[in-house]
């Protein structure tokens, strides 16, 4: 195993660049065999979430996605504001077993500022590190991640900006005091700061308790087929059912999702292609080195892996690195969908082995 390593050492002073290009375009192989399919069960998963927790959404008069959009994810403005008589009626319908009021419509650097009823928390799985959530209408707060992103703590002292822009009109007349920094399971809360819903009458100087949404639960999933009757006799008001919503989408993406992951993997097998006969290429270029290891009759096994052992570990460490930076990125793969990235490297060395073979 000497011998191995001190070629190694040699391979990494004098070929580094080429052990180089072999790492990137296997770490280029694994991303682009595993982009489109680990971003499609993202993208089902950060829905199916959402509409596994909220039965309906009621919104003002208007696109039933935009009301999802903007109540569930912050990625739409409201459709418009509801009267507190809204909750009220739906909290006592019989159908109904929970609700909770969501306000929008300002931020604070241009993340959303969410203002929430206190069921909100338990309900989306939200756990506080530090403090408690907010109970009165000057205090707000927020995940660790906008916390450390903008080195806030508890009591510190913000403002909102009215609108979906920063540059709106500031409400610097209404302090807002940090008593609450949380972890969540939804990128939509981590990167959302909370208020109270009477904070947004404060800030806006009305005694009204409009809000912008409400989200409910209902007591039987059969509640989704009586409901829009119920929904359509409101004024003003607009039903919006996020499995419903997703499944419209689903079938929508679908085609072009499918396509995506087809010339995905047509793109992945050529970047496969690739390295593999990079390989045989740099192979063929150490012939010189594998001749004079074999008149010292050194054992096979070791000529192979002092001279080929360290660009194949070189394509191991780029096929581990996208795993890794799929993981980091929130894109699991299963371990047979990972292992799929060892074909080009094995088919590579069982063609090296068999050209040492020949020799």
């Amino acid at each position: 195993m000497n011998l191995v390593f001190h070629m190694w050492w040699a391979q990494i002073r004098k070929r580094w660049v080429v052990l180089g290009i072999a790492l990137l375009l296997s770490f280029l192989s694994s991303l682009v065999l595993h982009m489109p399919g680990a971003a499609q069960r993202y993208i089902y998963e950060r829905w199916q979430e959402s509409a596994s927790l909220v039965d309906v959404v009621i919104g003002y008069k208007g696109a039933p996605t935009q009301i999802i959009a903007s109540s569930l994810y912050r990625i739409e403005n409201p459709t418009g504001n509801l009267p507190v008589e809204t909750a009220e009626f739906w909290r006592k319908h019989p159908l109904v077993s929970e609700v909770c009021r969501i306000s929008l419509g300002d931020n604070i650097g241009g993340v959303p500022v969410v203002g929430t009823d206190s069921n909100y928390y338990h309900w989306f799985n939200i756990k506080f590190e530090e403090g408690s959530h907010p109970k009165n209408s000057n205090e707000i707060a927020l995940s660790a991640d906008l916390a450390n992103q903008h080195n806030l703590s508890i009591g510190t002292t913000v403002h909102t900006s009215h609108g979906s822009d920063s540059r709106g009109e500031s409400h610097a007349h209404h302090d807002l005091i940090v008593v609450g920094i949380f972890k969540a399971e939804r990128t939509a809360d981590s990167q959302a700061y909370f208020v109270t819903n009477t904070a947004y009458s404060g800030m806006h100087n009305t005694d009204k308790e409009d809000f912008t949404s409400l989200l409910m639960k209902l007591k039987s999933k059969s509640g989704l087929l009586m409901l829009p009757g119920v929904i359509s006799k409101r004024t003003n008001e607009q039903g919006a059912f996020p499995v419903f919503i997703f499944g419209q989408l689903q079938k929508q993406w679908q085609p072009a999702l499918d396509q995506a992951a087809f010339y995905g993997k047509l793109l992945s097998s050529f970047v496969a292609l690739l390295f593999v006969a990079f390989l045989y290429f740099i192979g063929m270029t150490e012939r010189s080195t594998v001749a004079l290891l074999q008149i010292k009759n050194i054992k096979r096994v070791f000529v192979f892996l002092s001279t080929y052992g360290l660009y194949l570990i070189s394509g191991l460490i780029g096929l581990i690195g996208g795993i890794v930076l799929f993981h980091m990125l929130g894109l699991s793969l299963s371990i047979f969908q990972a292992s799929i990235g060892l074909i080009p490297l094995v088919f590579a060395a069982c063609m090296l082995y068999l050209t040492l073979s020949k020799k």
